[in-house]
């Protein structure tokens, strides 16, 4: 096959999806070269092969970003720290 369909599952799924749209709005073309009209109409079935099979492997959808951890919270200063010069004390 062709080197980018070795690529594809490697890909993220918004990286896919954007090839998908990529491919169907070429395969459409009218300004298109032949030789890529009939690459982008032989990757769009190994692209919906590759959607479909992740589709039906939930472990690959359901891998989450963890999270960072949430920030301290930093305790107020008190007393002196925060007494300033009253300006209009002068």
């Amino acid at each position: 096959m062709t080197p980018l369909a070795d690529m594809l599952p490697t890909m993220s799924d918004p990286d896919l999806k954007a090839l998908r749209i990529n491919a169907l709005r070429l395969s459409a073309s009218t300004t298109a070269s032949l030789t890529q009209i009939a690459s982008a109409t032989d990757v769009i079935p190994l692209i919906d092969e590759e959607i479909a099979k992740r589709a039906a492997d939930k472990t690959t959808t359901a891998v989450k970003k963890p999270r960072a951890p949430a920030k301290k919270k930093v305790v107020p200063a008190t007393g002196h720290q925060t007494a300033l010069p009253d300006s209009k004390a002068a």
